[in-house]
């Protein structure tokens, strides 16, 4: 289950990056204090070194200018009993 947790983990942060590179053009110092958050905060996140939580991500969000839901669309967790 922790294999199946990180590569969803990895897909989402890979869709905050996509989004704010479009948005911020890289720019971490602009794209922190637009979330409300230490630069290194980003920094981590984006290095797959630090979790998110519900919070920070609907602050990212906000941030991005697109919903929660969009970010997290498509991204779920299988049920044991599924498999």
């Amino acid at each position: 289950m922790q294999k199946e947790l990180d590569i969803l983990k990895e897909e989402l942060t890979q869709r905050i990056y996509s989004s704010f590179m479009n948005k911020f053009n890289g720019n971490n110092s602009v794209f922190a204090k637009k979330v409300g958050c230490d630069e290194k905060t980003i920094r981590l996140i984006f290095n797959e070194n630090q979790g998110i939580t519900v919070n920070l991500l609907l602050k990212i969000a906000n941030a991005l200018e697109i919903t929660p839901s969009k970010l997290l669309e498509g991204i779920e967790l299988k049920n044991e009993s599924d498999e």
